[in-house]
């Protein structure tokens, strides 16, 4: 996938696509407060007047690189999160959808990292502040379909909290860990991806006490 977003970037000379992605990539690298504009034309090659055609202000790339980072991880885990199966085979799927999506998109991720950030360390404007709640909505919203399969295997007794709010939190915090260590490098392979993603999938149902189907009948046989 690394490669593939390469690709994507490169291919398109022109348009907003193209300076999304650049700009994931110098907020990943530098950070909100060091990044430019000239940065980001810089990383595209090109004129900084390309950007502003598009964007008035860093901030407003910044946050729709935000929108388009939520808008990926959404489309991971929707199909998972709606789907017919039971709650902990659906939280199980959900995982490894949102962590594939951590290792592919990293840039992404941390732009939504930083996003929090800001938020809880104030925004310049009233604006800027009016955009952020906005996009925090999006991040709760996020959280609540993990929630409500997370409360559906509770009474379905797969799974063992006592509070859903943490237990979604607990989930998303094991989940989000790879981004802040995880590098791509040269040699690294789908068995390598899997093992990570297989690997925090399970410490997420963990947190949970999520319970294989026949431990569960076991359980209620005793």
């Amino acid at each position: 996938m690394h490669g593939q977003r390469r690709q994507q970037i490169e291919s398109q000379e022109n348009g907003r696509e193209a300076i999304v992605f650049a700009a994931a990539d110098c907020f990943m690298e530098a950070g909100y407060n060091a990044t430019s504009i000239d940065a980001v034309a810089d990383r595209l090659r090109a004129t900084k007047g390309r950007v502003y055609h598009y964007y008035r202000s860093k901030t407003d790339l910044f946050f729709d690189v935000h929108r388009r980072a939520m808008a990926i991880n959404f489309a991971a885990i929707e199909p998972h999160a709606s789907g017919s199966g039971r709650p902990a085979e659906r939280l199980a799927a959900m995982c490894r959808a949102h962590l594939a999506a951590m290792l592919d998109y990293r840039n992404f991720q941390l732009v939504l990292l930083q996003g929090v950030e800001m938020h809880l360390y104030g925004a310049t404007t009233p604006a800027q502040r009016a955009t952020l709640a906005d996009l925090m909505q999006e991040r709760e919203r996020y959280e609540s379909l993990f929630r409500k399969v997370l409360i559906a295997g509770k009474d379905a007794d797969e799974f063992e909290f006592a509070n859903a709010s943490f237990a979604s939190k607990a989930v998303l915090a094991v989940l989000n860990n790879p981004i802040l260590w995880y590098r791509h490098r040269e040699g690294d392979n789908a068995a390598s991806r899997k093992s990570i993603i297989e690997q925090f999938t399970q410490f997420a149902l963990n947190t949970v006490a999520a319970r294989p189907a026949e431990e569960r009948i076991s359980g209620h046989e005793k």
